[in-house]
């Protein structure tokens, strides 16, 4: 592998595209992919090589990196003929940022193995802004090995990698923190609704929380847009409930009750209902909103 590697990079949404360019700016070689083709000119543009195929992508490149927004997507990318499994080969990397099953992840790292090649699973968590600064969190999973060789790939987009273990673990860590997400939110804005009713203002609770033991940033960048009744995508409903979808079907084959994060998906399921599934998860209270009748 050369040094800095040739980096490949599939999927240029919300996340991958900001998540991308960090690889022109820091001297990578890149080349990209991405289903709709027009969302790669701007990288091409700045001196992105175009693939035409995701197989394509593989042979221009030592690491491809993925990041799109289901496992039907990463199965669509790894698996066909014109696929990345189709160009693996010995010492050739491949990085899955996307959040898919541990299931999904095993399956592509035997998959790519059996070609003498090797994947590191790197779900990341910081949102659009995070990626627009190169400073995502990684929970990676994997041999630490392939981690470590990787590192400069990955530090061009996070600011900190959290080893979580073998293949499917990091998987299990991001779908486990996309569950608190879930219920730090719903929370948030179930009390936001009770005290809107109740005539106490978001700035009343909010100063409360954010002086107390339960106090989290997060709900300062909530309760900021929610001021603002700013619902700008950052990590759409749509998304969100697939995780949750995702972490439910986990639990079921760990035989894991979790009512709470079953009642609470219903919740963010009306939203989608409501025609709010692309708008950004902190629309679930304009859902809890409409059914206190405000």
């Amino acid at each position: 592998m050369q040094n800095p590697p040739r980096v490949g990079f599939a999927g240029l949404g919300l996340m991958g595209g900001r998540m991308a360019r960090h690889y022109i700016t820091k001297g990578f070689p890149l080349a990209v992919w991405n289903r709709t083709p027009e969302r790669a000119q701007p990288l091409v543009a700045l001196g992105a090589k175009l693939a035409k195929t995701p197989r394509e992508l593989a042979e221009m490149s030592d690491v491809v990196v993925t990041c799109v927004s289901d496992p039907n997507a990463v199965g669509r990318i790894v698996f066909p003929d014109d696929g990345v499994r189709a160009a693996a080969r010995p010492g050739f990397r491949y990085i899955e940022t996307s959040t898919i099953s541990p299931g999904l992840a095993l399956r592509i790292a035997e998959a790519l193995r059996e070609k003498g090649a090797d994947m590191i699973e790197a779900p990341v968590t910081g949102s659009k802004n995070g990626a627009e600064k190169g400073t995502l969190l990684i929970m990676a999973g994997g041999s630490k090995e392939v981690e470590q060789e990787l590192m400069p790939v990955l530090m061009a987009f996070g600011a900190k990698v959290v080893h979580c273990g073998d293949i499917g673990q990091a998987s299990t860590v991001k779908l486990i923190g996309n569950t608190l997400i879930s219920f730090m939110l719903e929370g948030f804005c179930e009390a936001l609704v009770l005290g809107r009713k109740s005539g106490v203002t978001l700035e009343t609770i909010l100063e409360v929380v954010m002086a107390s033991g339960f106090s989290s940033p997060y709900y300062t960048f909530k309760g900021a847009a929610f001021a603002k009744r700013d619902f700008e995508q950052h990590f759409s409903i749509d998304l969100l409930v697939k995780d949750q979808n995702l972490m439910l079907d986990e639990a079921h084959s760990h035989q894991v009750p979790m009512p709470g994060l079953g009642a609470i998906r219903e919740v963010f399921q009306s939203g989608r209902a409501q025609g709010l599934g692309q708008e950004d998860i902190g629309a679930v209270l304009k859902v809890l909103e409409k059914a206190a009748g405000l």
